[in-house]
């Protein structure tokens, strides 16, 4: 298939550092992601394949994030290496585009939120990339959708902290706006654009599949990445069953799962 951005499409993401698109998969595609979801949601813990975290909600302990899923879905395998999403990547950078990572954030109810941040810090080995989330669930202000600080992602890094994190008195000058999705929705973003999203307050998830590609060009480095953050995560000392911490910055605000 040919993927077609019309000017008013790059225009805004030259502009705002992010572009939504309405109605991005079918209702056969939206619907097939959700069921994966929730079989993928379903694995046992496991210290040597797919990679879940955890956080501790006032329903008890859930799940945060799932990564690492190419190699046990074929269905997700699919919709993440070929077809509409990785071309609609790689037309927004300008050159061909391969998968570089993939999780599912759930943000069940009670779920942490995510401090002001950039996502290059956390992308290692590659400099041209870019992100697109998908809305499983309904994403609002109140569940945690989103929020962006727009056209600052042509300045580089941002006055970050000792976590990776944009420094919290520079957050509070920015003007962040909130992108609610509904499911089915796409959202591509640069790496460099500042975002947030707030915890979810409601009794819905808030589930939103999130790919991040790089360019064909920069190599296929997928699992190279993998392999460092297992090695990372690994030093922290955690269980399959307790993992919280689940990037190399510390924006996750999650609230750790009490060891037994």
């Amino acid at each position: 298939m040919t993927i077609s951005i019309t000017r008013a499409q790059q225009d805004q993401w030259q502009q705002t550092g992010y572009l939504k698109l309405t109605g991005f998969l079918t209702p056969d595609e939206t619907r097939n992601l959700r069921d994966w979801v929730e079989e993928i949601s379903e694995w046992p813990a496991s210290d040597d394949q797919w990679m879940h975290h955890f956080e501790q909600t006032p329903a008890g302990i859930r799940l945060a994030r799932t990564e690492y899923l190419l190699d046990f879905h074929s269905g997700i395998r699919t919709l993440l290496t070929s077809g509409k999403i990785p071309e609609y990547a790689g037309s927004l950078m300008g050159e061909p585009a391969v998968l570089y990572k993939e999780k599912i954030n759930y943000k069940y109810p009670g779920g942490g939120g995510y401090a002001p941040h950039q996502d290059a810090p956390a992308y290692e080995f590659i400099h041209n990339h870019i992100t697109c989330s998908i809305a499983i669930d309904a994403a609002t202000p109140e569940n945690g959708c989103l929020f962006f600080a727009p056209d600052l992602h042509r300045q580089g890094l941002l006055h970050l902290d000792e976590h990776g994190c944009i420094e919290p008195e520079f957050a509070l000058t920015l003007n962040w706006e909130p992108v609610p999705m509904q499911p089915g929705d796409a959202l591509f973003f640069s790496s460099y654009a500042p975002h947030k999203s707030p915890p979810n307050k409601t009794e819905q998830p808030r589930r939103t599949l999130y790919l991040t590609y790089n360019a064909l060009a920069e190599g296929d480095r997928r699992e190279e990445y993998y392999a460092d953050k297992r090695r990372s995560l690994a030093e922290i000392g955690q269980t399959s069953a307790e993992k919280l911490q689940i990037s190399k910055i510390g924006h996750f605000k999650g609230k750790p799962v009490e060891r037994s």
